[in-house]
């Protein structure tokens, strides 16, 4: 849904846009009447206990880890050292040329 699209707050009475409706769920101001038309302000204890039970149920780290993919260490610091130093030499040629 368009972040320019309205809802309307059921509990003050008012137009507000869908982003700002979807980050009062988020923050656990704000639940869904009608998803993407209305929306109703929480009270304090449904705040407090909504914020609760997001904090109970962990959400899975999106890029903590790729299946299958393992990191190796460079073997030697030699080999830093050579590919740095190969880094500088192509710069250096880079500048030469323009």
């Amino acid at each position: 849904m368009a972040s320019e699209a309205r809802v309307y707050n059921v509990t003050r009475r008012y137009y507000i846009k869908h982003q700002k409706a979807v980050l009062g769920v988020k923050n656990c101001a704000f639940a869904w009447v009608k998803y993407g038309l209305t929306v109703r302000s929480l009270t304090l204890a449904e705040s407090i206990a909504a914020r609760q039970a997001q904090v109970t149920t962990p959400d899975p780290l999106p890029f903590a880890e790729l299946p299958n993919c393992i990191f190796r260490w460079p073997g030697h610091e030699g080999e830093l050292h050579r590919e740095r130093m190969q880094a500088v030499a192509a710069n250096q040629f880079a500048a030469m040329s323009v």
